[in-house]
Formats: C-alpha cells, sequence, structure tokens
C-alpha cells in the first residue's frame, strides 16, 4: 500500500502551497509516508507549454470558424462566439511570442526586468483566456475555475465530469497513468480553495474509474466549509464519490487512516471495514446503512508539530526565479471577532486560535532555510498574536537566522517603533493589514477593536521601520454608505506616503460570519441561497439600504486617482497583495517600488521578429456577426438573467439552477 497526497489547479502555480507538505511532515515523524504531487504546478507548465497553446490555438479557430458558419445561434453560443472572437487577437499573440512565459518568469535576469516581467504575464494571461474560450461556460484562472453564471455543485459536477469538460482532462490521464497508482494505494486530494473544486472532484471522479479500489479522502479548509454548511445532500455526494473526507484539520486523522487501512485486505467486507475506522479521528464516511458518520473531533497541537516537508516537490519548478517557502506556526485568529469573516472550525468550537513555541517556530525556520537552500519565506496564518510576533523576531536574531519574511498583521499599538525595529531586523519585510475601512464608524459596525488613528499611527511605524505596508479595505459592508466608502479611498490617499499597496474589494458574505447568523442586526433582511447552490458557499442577502461603492461619482473618481498612485495588479503577479512575485519585487526594489512603476511604466515588449506560423483558418475569416451588437447583447442578457436569478421565490431560494440557465439562455 502506498499512500499519494495530490494538490489540484486551479491555484497560485509561482510557490509550493503548505497543506500537504504539513501532512507528510506529521507522518514521517509516526513513521509513515506519503509521496506529495503538486497537479496545480504541473498543470501550470502543461497549459503555458508551447505544444498546448498550439494544441488551444488550433481548438479555438476551429471552433470560432463552425460557429461562424451557422445561420442561427442559440443566446449561450452566440455568447461563446464572442468569447472566442475576443481571444482571436491574444491567440495570434501567443503564436508570434518568441519565449515561453514559464521561462521568463524562472529567469532571474528577465523577471526583475519589468517589461519582461510583463510581456510574460500577459502571455500566461492570453493562454488562460483561450483556454477558457474553447471550454466556454467554464473559465479557468490561477484563482478560479468556474461556470459562466452557477455555483459549483453536485449536477453541475456530474456533467462537468461526464462530458469531460476540463481542459486538464489529457493532462490527468497521462499523469495518472504515469504515477500507476494501485488498487490497495490511498489517494488524499486536496481542497483549499473554491478555485479548485471542480478539479478535485474531476481527480476523485476519473480516479475512481481508473482505480476502483483505492481509498479516496479529501481534505482542506474549502471542503471544511462545504461539509460545515452545506445540505446533507451534498455531504452524502461528497463521501459517495470518494471513501472518505477529512472534516477538519488532517495531521490526526491521515496517520491514523493510513495505520487502519493497512491492517485490512482487499477482500475485507465494508462494514467491518466501517467499524475499523468509525474511531478515526475528523473522518466523515458514510455507514453501511446510509447514515453519514464523523469520528470524534481531534485538534492538531501546534506545540509538537513538525515542520512541512517539501522534500518531494521540484522547488525550481515553480513560476519564479527564486524560492519562497509557506510556514504556518500559529492557527485560527486570536481576535476572531470581525462580523464579516468565517472561521467556520473556530466558530464551531472545534478549535481557536494556536501556536507553537516561538524558539521551536525559529528552529524550523532556519532548519527549513538551510535545508532547501532559500531565504524567503510566507507565514500563512490567519493572524499571529503580536507576543508572539515579537518572540519569534526574538528568537530569529538570536540564531542569526538568515531569512526574510512576510505575513498578514492585525493593527494592534503593541508594534511600538522599537518592537517593528525589532521585526525588520528578524527579517520582517511586508505584511498586510486587514484594515477593511476609513470609517470609525463601519470599523464598529464590524467589531474590528480598531479606529482610523490607530491604523495611522501603527501602519506609519512598520513603514519607518522599513517594512512595506499593504492595506486590504472592502466596501459595500452592511450599514456602510457611499459617503463612508469615500472615507476609506480618502484615508489611503492621505496615508499613501506610507502605504506601498493596497485593495479596495467588495463585501461578500460567508455563511459562517456572524452578520450570516443574525442579518437583522446589521440591517439585513433574511439570508438565502440559490437552487443550485448546496454547497452553501455563496449566501444571499436581502439589503433594504442601497448598496454602497455603486453610482457615487466622487467614490469612482477617488479610486481612479488613487490607483494611478500605484501599479496595482491582481492575483498572483506582481502589484497584488502578498503573492511571492510582489515579495521578489519588494525585496529587490524595496518598498516604494510599486508606486516607482506607477511613475514610469515600462515600455513595449521587444516585438518578435520570426515568420508567424501558419494560422488556423478561424483566426483568419472575419466574423460575420457584428462583435459591438454582441457584446451589448451579452450585456442586456446577463443583466435581465441576474436580475431573476438572484431574487427570492416563494420557497425563500433563488431560482437560479442548472435548468434555469439552460432555458434562459438556450
Amino acid at each position: 500500500m502506498k499512500a499519494w497526497l495530490l494538490y489540484p489547479p486551479f491555484a497560485d502555480p509561482t510557490q509550493p502551497y503548505l497543506a500537504l507538505p504539513y501532512l507528510k511532515g506529521a507522518l514521517r515523524s509516526r513513521g509513515a509516508d506519503a509521496t506529495v504531487v503538486d497537479l496545480n504546478a504541473a498543470a501550470a507548465h502543461h497549459l503555458l507549454g508551447s505544444a498546448a497553446v498550439r494544441d488551444t490555438v488550433e481548438r479555438l479557430g476551429e471552433r470560432f470558424g463552425r460557429l461562424d458558419g451557422r445561420k442561427r445561434l442559440t443566446r449561450l453560443e452566440r455568447m461563446e462566439y464572442l468569447a472566442l472572437a475576443e481571444a482571436r487577437p491574444l491567440a495570434r499573440q501567443l503564436l508570434d511570442a518568441e519565449t515561453p512565459p514559464v521561462q521568463i518568469f524562472q529567469d532571474p535576469g528577465r523577471f526583475y526586468d519589468f517589461t519582461a516581467y510583463r510581456q510574460a504575464r500577459d502571455l500566461a494571461e492570453a493562454a488562460l483566456a483561450c483556454v477558457s474560450a474553447t471550454c466556454y461556460p467554464y473559465h479557468v484562472h490561477f484563482n478560479q475555475a468556474a461556470h459562466l453564471a452557477l455555483p459549483w455543485h453536485p449536477v453541475l459536477l456530474e456533467t462537468y465530469c461526464r462530458e469531460r469538460r476540463s481542459p486538464l482532462d489529457a493532462f490527468y490521464r497521462d499523469t495518472l497513468a504515469r504515477l500507476a497508482i494501485g488498487p490497495r494505494d490511498v489517494v488524499g486530494i486536496n481542497l483549499t480553495f473554491i478555485s479548485q473544486i471542480s478539479e478535485a472532484f474531476y481527480l476523485a471522479r476519473l480516479l475512481r474509474e481508473r482505480v476502483p479500489a483505492a481509498f479516496i479522502v479529501i481534505g482542506g479548509s474549502c471542503l471544511q466549509q462545504i461539509l460545515a454548511h452545506g445540505s446533507e445532500a451534498a455531504r452524502r455526494w461528497v463521501v459517495t464519490l470518494a471513501d472518505a473526507a477529512c472534516c477538519l484539520e488532517g495531521e490526526e486523522t491521515l496517520p491514523a487512516l493510513l495505520t487502519a487501512l493497512a491492517e485490512g485486505d482487499a477482500a475485507e467486507d465494508p462494514a467491518r471495514r466501517f467499524t475499523r475506522l468509525a474511531a478515526i479521528p475528523n473522518l466523515l464516511m458514510a455507514a453501511p446503512d446510509g447514515r453519514l458518520h464523523t469520528g470524534p473531533i481531534a485538534v492538531s497541537d501546534l506545540k509538537s508539530m513538525p515542520a512541512p516537508d517539501y522534500s518531494d516537490l521540484d522547488l525550481d519548478g515553480y513560476l519564479a526565479p527564486a524560492r519562497t517557502l509557506l510556514f504556518a506556526p500559529t492557527r485560527g485568529c486570536y481576535w476572531d471577532r470581525c462580523a464579516f469573516c468565517d472561521y467556520g472550525a473556530s466558530r464551531s468550537g472545534c478549535h481557536g486560535y494556536r501556536e507553537m513555541e516561538a524558539e521551536r517556530a525559529a528552529d524550523q525556520l532556519a532548519d527549513l532555510a538551510a535545508r532547501h537552500r532559500t531565504r524567503n519565506f510566507y507565514l500563512s496564518v490567519d493572524a499571529m498574536a503580536p507576543r508572539f510576533a515579537e518572540a519569534l523576531a526574538r528568537a530569529l536574531v538570536a540564531r542569526g537566522a538568515p531569512i526574510r519574511w512576510s505575513a498578514d498583521f492585525r493593527i494592534e499599538t503593541y508594534y511600538s517603533p522599537e518592537r517593528c525595529r525589532l521585526l525588520y531586523q528578524s527579517g520582517l519585510r511586508a505584511v498586510a493589514f486587514g484594515v477593511e475601512s476609513g470609517s470609525d464608524r463601519v470599523l464598529k459596525a464590524m467589531d474590528k477593536g480598531i479606529s482610523v488613528a490607530r491604523i495611522r499611527a501603527v501602519n506609519t511605524r512598520f513603514h519607518q521601520a522599513g517594512i512595506a505596508t499593504a492595506w486590504m479595505t472592502f466596501s459595500g459592508h452592511p450599514g456602510e454608505t457611499d459617503a463612508h466608502a469615500l472615507e476609506t479611498a480618502r484615508l489611503i490617499h492621505r496615508e499613501r506616503q506610507c502605504v506601498d499597496l493596497f485593495i479596495l474589494g467588495r463585501f461578500g458574505l460567508t455563511s459562517g460570519a456572524r452578520i450570516a447568523a443574525d442579518p437583522q442586526a446589521y440591517g439585513l433582511g433574511r439570508v438565502y441561497y440559490c437552487r443550485s447552490d448546496d454547497f452553501r458557499l455563496f449566501p444571499l442577502y436581502e439589503n433594504p439600504v442601497a448598496v454602497s461603492g455603486r453610482g457615487d461619482p466622487r467614490l469612482e473618481a477617488a479610486v481612479t486617482r488613487l490607483s494611478q498612485k500605484y501599479f496595482l495588479d491582481h492575483y498572483p503577479w506582481a502589484g497584488a497583495i502578498s503573492t511571492h512575485h510582489t515579495f521578489l519585487y519588494l525585496l529587490r526594489f524595496g518598498p516604494e517600488i510599486f508606486k516607482s512603476l506607477a511613475a514610469r511604466p515600462p515600455g513595449m515588449p521587444h516585438k518578435a521578429t520570426r515568420r508567424r506560423a501558419q494560422l488556423p483558418p478561424g483566426l483568419t475569416t472575419r466574423p460575420r456577426l457584428a462583435l459591438e451588437r454582441l457584446r451589448a447583447d451579452r450585456a442586456r442578457w446577463m443583466s435581465a438573467f441576474w436580475d431573476r436569478a438572484l431574487a427570492p421565490g416563494p420557497d425563500g431560494q433563488a431560482c437560479l439552477d442548472l435548468d434555469y440557465f439552460r432555458e434562459f439562455f438556450g
């Protein structure tokens, strides 16, 4: 029996994620082992490689030509036609490229040449846009794999698998054949991010077909949310597709599961196997009588937690010129009071904030740095307590550990100028603060426990210590007005000399938040879901107050003016908050780099002079349909669709589901 741990697409391909290395470390500390396979990084190489790009371009041209030749198209086909037409210039750009983007990302000389970097970034975006056009109405990116309108749910996922709609289907089949997973093997599939839902379950379905006797277990923080908030039918579907699911942390679950499975045999009666596995902590299974069974709850002890084991991974194979490792010395949020935030496991009483000994954390960081020849670390924590941050900094300084690190911090007056200088001395070079709002009234409604005055003072201390600061803010919190949202933009503008990056997002309700549990206390009406949201990941709500941040020209002008002061981008590129590429640019050029780049945008990339390869006919023919009219039609159709699809019906649900989608666009 062999154990495999698979990390599926779509997620950040610039650095390894830490969940599976932590599980491998826990196994090895107990005399067991598993092989970690990063399918996400491998998929990025595949999709951005010249062979896959050429195949994508040919399929794009063929599909466009086929639609262009039809006399009548449905609404959905007309929108697909537009997506393909808009991707055609990108396809030609990809065929003209002299250097694959992965090669540029991994080359230090070209990575830090911002003109070359942006060229590689644009090529990667173009490749994914073309892939998305060929699998319409699905869309993929490094942080998204979604349907045009529907949330992922069992019926849609089964359709996605049955019709082999994943753009990675052939890649998966080749990879699984090469891995040669055996009938008695155990396969763990990690589902951390919403963007991995489609591919995690696609892999589970494919494994079940190819190796029916293998034991499949799915876990990860996104799955935990599905199991905590999803419908009974959704939970049952998960453990029908897989043999079991890990509903909380896996460091206690996986070693016990491997031990129990090794004691059985291939011919073991299912009822007997269930009896032996029933006591495994945090494990959800379907019992022989059909009921769902969860083992006892177990919480990982961080004080004895072994370091993550990255030894299975090619650390130079990610889309970056230098290594960065993730490390988690704390779990949970020590504040854990923000009304909008969803820490489902913590709110259920299973576990709260925990931390390892600072000395042990420093030892593990120093050992990982030496073993894997890297100085760069991102401390992947919810929010570490200030006293722990200080103790860790002192321990790192005492060891002379030559590391550079970044993390998310909470605004606290504990961070005095002296402590900020200590943090810098320990290697801290960038922090992201959950500022959320520039209005004291809104901050109080959020239960953030901070004020605008504290935000300004603490942020300035970090900046003066040489630590780059990034602000995470959003508008649209229940009770917020346009005037409150404008205060946020104005605060960032006033403090821009000490703010090195920012994001101003939009409020989104999550199922485990206090607002969802008591919406009336925050001025909202009922919380409800659409019919297809069996996983309960996208709660909707009635808001009697006009949503702030929309339609106020002052706010729009303020955000536009503010954005012009920074070179901003989206995940996972340089210019987005807390990404590997951003951190590398901050280390190379200093905290002001993204303001400097805004003042001197990159030049035009070197234009290819090589002769273009023969283009598929579908990339050269003149579109038969008027694209501008199609764009207007698309906007009108989608507006009408959403107006009805998300409105609560008599049954308390929105009518959005697969049948309604097909009826409207078919």
